[in-house]
This record gives C-alpha cells, structure tokens and sequence, in this order.
C-alpha cells in the first residue's frame, strides 16, 4: 500500500507481480490503509466463489 502524498516507490513497483488500483468516483481523493485492504480482499472472494 502506498502512502498518500508519494504513492509506492519506483523499486518496489518494479518487483511486483501485480499492480491492482481501486478506481473511485464523486469527491473520494484517498482511502484508509484498512479500507483499501478490505475492498481488495472482498473482490478477490467475490472472484474465488466464481470458480
């Protein structure tokens, strides 16, 4: 997760094997540490059941 103002490094983001964004719309500039996490695991699972 990166931070706010600066985001994640250039090195980390290049040793990743994935790259996820959540996309937001009206006036949500940036979204808890926790809030992100949870809205990320609950897509991976909404997928998972899918298989």
């Amino acid at each position: 997760m990166g931070s706010e103002q600066r985001g994640i490094s250039r090195i980390l983001l290049d040793s990743c094997d994935l790259i996820v964004r959540i996309k937001t719309t009206g006036e949500i500039i940036s979204l808890n540490v926790s809030v992100a996490t949870g809205i990320i695991l609950y897509e991976v699972m909404k997928k998972l059941k899918r298989l």
